[in-house]
């Protein structure tokens, strides 16, 4: 029998990306450190219509399925809008927020570091002028 220890400092932060009002997938500090996201990075998005689950998948080499990561400053997001649109994301309506977890199943099969995205959704709150 193998017995490993869970280490708690793989599980002390939250990982998440919210889906900006613009459609751009942004990804809050800690989340781009754990990801080792950087402007030379491309990440893909994959679907399972048969869960209604997405897929994080970081890759290191240039894809053609994959976004290149971009960044303003620290800040690192992903040029999302027409892909969330045609998935019948409202993102000017709702916002949405996905917290990552690490999923190595998948690693081969989508050739890179997998992460499971657990989808919330809220509405999005009105600016009083």
């Amino acid at each position: 029998m193998a017995i490993r220890v869970l280490s708690a400092k793989d599980y002390a932060s939250k990982l998440k990306a919210t889906v900006q009002a613009t459609g751009k997938l942004g990804f809050t500090e800690d989340t781009a450190k754990s990801l080792s996201l950087s402007a030379d990075r491309y990440v893909k998005i994959a679907y399972d219509d048969e869960s209604d689950t997405y897929y994080l998948v970081v890759m290191d080499d240039k894809d053609p399925d994959a976004f290149k990561v971009c960044s303003a400053g620290e800040y690192y997001y992903l040029p999302t809008s027409s892909l969330f649109r045609a998935m019948g994301l409202d993102y000017q309506v709702n916002s949405y927020i996905f917290d990552l977890a690490r999923d190595n199943s998948f690693d081969e099969q989508l050739g890179g570091t997998v992460y499971k995205m657990y989808k919330r959704i809220n509405e999005r709150r009105k600016n009083k002028m």
